[in-house]
């Protein structure tokens, strides 16, 4: 009962605050603008810096990244979580 009312609320705090902030006059605000340097480019040393440390350590050539499986069974956990909340609430 106290999801309940809390989603009341909820709604109702949004469905009647949202225009009235939309409603606000909008008050003018100085601008300030900073020039920035753009970061140089990779040199080549740099490059043949990462060469010869992927060819000290041969695993980095194994690398296959995350598996897709565990993002995909956490995602759909959370999925069937808010659907329990909703169908619940």
């Amino acid at each position: 009962m106290l999801l309940r009312t809390a989603s009341l609320a909820l709604a109702t705090t949004l469905a009647l605050g949202a225009p009235a902030a939309m409603a606000a006059p909008a008050t003018p605000v100085a601008v300030e603008t900073v020039q920035v340097k753009a970061p140089a480019p990779a040199q080549s040393q740099d490059t043949s810096n990462y060469a010869e440390r992927e060819q000290q350590d041969q695993k980095t050539a194994d690398f296959q990244g995350g598996d897709v499986l565990i993002v995909g069974i956490s995602g759909g956990a959370i999925i069937v979580l808010l659907f329990l909340l909703l169908i619940l609430a």
